[in-house]
């Protein structure tokens, strides 16, 4: 794999050195033991929720213990923010949707490395990165299975069976996951819960909503919402401009405002222009500063037609902002209704209007929703919990004595 600028890009096998392999856990007699050597794999490390679950991930794991390394497919502005920790990133191009070589490269990688621990995110990774840790020999291999429908086509639900079986463990990001792959025919002990975790730091600072909200030209009396996704199609931002031009005449002072790039973008804009709301609808692109957006609106909304667990809804909530959310996913396990915000079914426009008009309509119910919020994110999906969670995972299953997924 190519190395990042603190590491080696040249294999010294193809450079003809002899191949020294890294010592494992235990490896050396006498002293403490060395930290297990676990390698983070997804697919890309661009701008996305499981790639900022991987960055907090690895900001925090208890150095004395673990050595992280984090490896991806497709590198990204997530794969330079894990590099200012001090964290080894290596890029490993996949040229082919099949790409049988790819296997080979992340075994000898993993073999030379002798990681004690791999742990995969997402499909691509969760497949040839778990065929290839069991052909490197890793002891200790986990996946981590992040929305509700990655298994939809059959030869998917049968591979991801199949791998199943030479996993240690797969981590489901919500209890909606976990009982997908129960239905699925994963065995009830190897999937284990832990929630995705939020870093309150990103919402300590104070933000200025003038500042964003002048970048868009929106009205200082406005009421805003905003949604923070990557715009595709999951994510049915159609539904959403749909419910906006059902209420626009009813609430004059409600504006949208869409964060994020993706590929419905162009046809966002020609859909709002067609619904007679393109003056109300602000479109930002592809934003690196998507915390202090999320503090500039006066209410969050998603309309996803699938989720595991939605980042966008935890950290809208660590945001202190009220909720108006599809039950989709894990959503129903984060926000309570009518207490911490509104949950709509997906695909329904006029449902979701509703929704926001309640809001809209009240700025007292959008500030309480907003504190009720964010007292229970704190308590419950924080970023040190997740660590936590994961680090005494990892120890349990590489205590001595523990058996290996065959």
């Amino acid at each position: 794999m190519n190395g990042a600028a603190n590491g080696s890009t040249e294999s010294p096998a193809r450079a003809g050195k002899v191949v020294e392999l890294r010592p494992r856990l235990g490896d050396r007699q006498g002293g403490p033991p060395r930290p297990l050597r676990t390698l983070f794999l997804i697919d890309e490390l661009d701008i996305g929720g499981t790639e900022q679950q991987i960055l907090e991930l690895v900001r925090r794991i208890d150095r004395r213990r673990f050595e992280p390394v984090v490896g991806c497919f497709r590198h990204g502005a997530k794969a330079r923010e894990i590099e200012s920790l001090g964290v080894r990133v290596v890029h490993e191009p996949k040229s082919l949707k099949a790409d049988p070589g790819l296997v080979l490269r992340l075994a000898k990688f993993m073999r030379r490395e002798r990681f004690d621990i791999v742990q995969t995110y997402l499909w691509g990774a969760n497949t040839w990165g778990r065929v290839a840790a069991r052909i490197a020999g890793v002891p200790h291999v986990l996946a981590s299975e992040r929305n509700v429908d990655v298994w939809e086509e059959r030869y998917k639900q049968v591979l991801g069976r199949w791998l199943a079986r030479a996993t240690d463990r797969i981590i489901a990001n919500s209890e909606a996951v976990r009982r997908y792959l129960l239905d699925h025919s994963v065995p009830a002990e190897k999937v284990v819960t832990i929630y995705n975790g939020v870093n309150f730091d990103r919402f300590r600072t104070a933000c200025d909503p003038a500042i964003r909200r002048g970048e868009l030209g929106i009205p200082r009396d406005a009421i805003l919402a905003g949604t923070v996704a990557r715009v595709e199609p999951a994510k049915d931002h159609a539904t959403l401009l749909t419910a906006f031009s059902l209420i626009a005449e009813r609430a004059p002072r409600l504006h949208l405002a869409i964060v994020g790039g993706g590929s419905e973008l162009e046809g966002l804009h020609s859909r709002a222009r067609d619904l007679g709301i393109a003056e109300r609808v602000h479109f930002t692109g592809a934003r690196t500063d998507a915390a202090e957006w999320l503090q500039s609106v006066d209410f969050s909304v998603l309309s996803s037609v699938k989720e595991g667990l939605s980042n966008t809804v935890l950290e809208s909530m660590a945001a202190g902002r009220a909720m108006v959310a599809t039950d989709v996913g894990g959503n129903a396990e984060v926000i309570v209704e009518g207490e911490t915000g509104h949950l709509v079914p997906a695909r329904d426009p006029q449902a979701l209007a509703n929704a926001m008009a309640r809001l809209a309509s009240s700025e007292e119910r959008i500030r309480d929703f907003g504190r009720a919020g964010r007292e229970r994110v704190h308590d419950l999906f924080s970023v040190e919990r997740m660590v936590e969670r994961t680090e005494s995972l990892y120890l349990s299953i590489a205590a001595p004595g523990t058996r290996a997924a065959a």
